[in-house]
């Protein structure tokens, strides 16, 4: 019979960085729970251990689709890596680099929102200019 990992890589195709890291803030709870560090849990907990690497190996694999799950797997990156001196300087690293992206990535998305806000209104006077001046000449004209 196959174990929940091995269901998981099944459906991989289906996998998405989304899916896998609210599967895995599941299990982060889980082994945060003190129940979970008694004795007589160890065979729960290495399974809930390996199944946390087994979605973290799926979140490399799987394609980010945005800015928010780029930071994602940036943040599985900092809570996987434990080298055995400081990792402070590889936090900071990480952080700098998902500020990078937000501001990034924030950018573009307000700029087409200006600039198809003032393309618009722009296009609706222009249609209404020739309208207003036919009329104003015939004005004119009857005027004089």
């Amino acid at each position: 019979m196959a174990g929940p990992g091995q269901q998981r890589e099944a459906t991989d195709g289906a996998n998405t960085v989304a899916a896998l890291g609210l599967r895995r803030a599941a299990l982060r709870g889980m082994l945060a729970s003190p129940i979970i560090d008694a004795d007589d849990q160890k065979g729960l907990r290495d399974e809930l251990v390996s199944e946390l690497r087994s979605i973290a190996n799926s979140i490399s694999r799987a394609p980010a689709k945005n800015a928010v799950e780029l930071c994602a797997k940036l943040d599985v990156l900092g809570e996987e890596y434990r080298p055995d001196g400081d990792s402070g300087s590889i936090r900071e690293l990480i952080a700098s680099i998902r500020r990078d992206v937000v501001s990034l990535t924030g950018r573009p998305a307000v700029q087409e929102r200006a600039s198809f806000q003032t393309i618009r209104p722009l296009h609706n006077a222009r249609a209404a200019e020739p309208t207003q001046q036919p009329a104003e000449a015939a004005g004119e004209a009857k005027a004089d």
